[in-house]
C-alpha cells in the first residue's frame, strides 16, 4: 500500500458523494461500462505500449476508466513517459487532434504511480522537453509534482 492511499480513498469517497448529488443528471449522458466492456478494457491495458494504442483504448473504453482499469491506464501512461520519453512529440500531436486525450493522460499521472516514476516525469519535462512542447511539458511537470506530494 502506498503511503498516499488515504488521500486517494478520500478522493474516491468525495467523488461518490458528488455523484450521488448529480448522478441523475449525468446518467443520461454517461455511457455505462458493461461487464463485457470492463473485461475488454482490462485486457487492453496490458497492450498499451504506444500513444496510439492509449488513444484507441481511451476512445473505446474511457467510460470504464475506474478501479483496476484506471490504475492500469496510469501505469501505461507512466511507462510511456518514463521509458519512451522520445515519443512525446507523437503524444503532443494526438492531443492537438483530441484535447480530451490530454485530460485523460494528465489524469493518469496520479498518486497510484511510483514516486520515482513521478520524479522522472517531472525531471524529463523540465530538462528534456522536445521543441514546441513547452506548454505540455509544463503541465506534465506540474501534474507529476502534485501527484508526488
Amino acid at each position: 500500500m502506498h503511503s498516499n492511499q488515504m488521500p486517494r480513498t478520500l478522493m474516491r469517497s468525495l467523488c461518490f458523494i458528488l455523484a450521488l448529488g448529480v448522478g441523475s443528471a449525468c446518467q443520461a449522458r454517461a455511457k455505462v461500462c458493461s461487464p463485457k466492456d470492463a473485461e475488454a478494457a482490462d485486457a487492453a491495458v496490458d497492450g498499451l505500449d504506444s500513444w496510439t494504442k492509449v488513444e484507441r483504448a481511451y476512445k473505446r473504453y474511457g467510460h470504464c476508466d475506474d478501479g483496476s482499469i484506471a490504475e492500469g491506464n496510469s501505469e501505461a501512461v507512466a511507462r510511456l513517459l518514463v521509458d519512451h520519453w522520445s515519443t512525446l512529440p507523437l503524444l503532443a500531436q494526438l492531443m492537438k487532434r483530441d484535447p480530451a486525450l490530454k485530460r485523460f493522460v494528465l489524469r493518469h499521472i496520479d498518486t497510484t504511480l511510483d514516486t520515482g516514476d513521478l520524479e522522472k516525469i517531472g525531471r524529463f519535462a523540465a530538462t528534456n522537453c522536445p521543441p514546441g512542447s513547452a506548454p505540455l511539458c509544463r503541465e506534465l511537470r506540474q501534474t507529476a509534482a502534485r501527484a508526488a506530494n
